[in-house]
């Protein structure tokens, strides 16, 4: 007998195979349902309530503290992204990056603003501030936690 012969009877498809009575017990098995899914019984399904029925209403003005950070490299992009998410604003200093991780570390917080719906504003020429989205910080106050008045 060939090896490819052998082959086909292992996996049982030579003509042979097709011939035995099956003593196994999956083929005994009763089927757990009658007919295919496309004949289940019907269900019923209410719709999805909608976005503003999960939204909670949110406060008009949030007190959020000031944090003020020097960024000495990107890896320093920490300190900026946990104040912010935990709702408060954040005042960076990028005077000490060169201007390609300054660019990088502006991109971050640009995203940060976006993904938590919070606000940029540029202080004054490498200072920059993030503010969350409730919060009724002015621009006055974020420029004297940056010592620039």
């Amino acid at each position: 007998m060939s090896l490819v012969n052998k082959t086909k009877r292992f996996f049982g498809l030579d003509s042979e195979a097709y011939a035995y009575d099956h003593d196994d017990a999956y083929y005994d098995d009763v089927p757990r349902y009658e007919g295919t899914a496309a004949y289940a019984p019907e269900r019923s399904y209410e719709p999805a309530p909608s976005y503003s029925e999960y939204r909670e209403e949110r406060p008009v003005h949030h007190e959020a503290s000031i944090v003020t950070v020097k960024i000495f490299q990107n890896n320093d992009a920490v300190k900026i992204g946990e104040p912010f998410r935990d709702g408060d604003a954040v005042v960076f200093d990028l005077s000490a990056l060169p201007a390609e991780g300054a660019k990088g570390i502006i991109d971050f917080a640009a995203g940060l603003c976006y993904a938590l719906r919070g606000h940029m504003v540029k202080l004054d020429g490498r200072i920059f501030a993030i503010t969350p989205e409730n919060s009724a910080l002015e621009i006055e106050q974020l420029k004297h936690a940056a010592n620039l008045y």
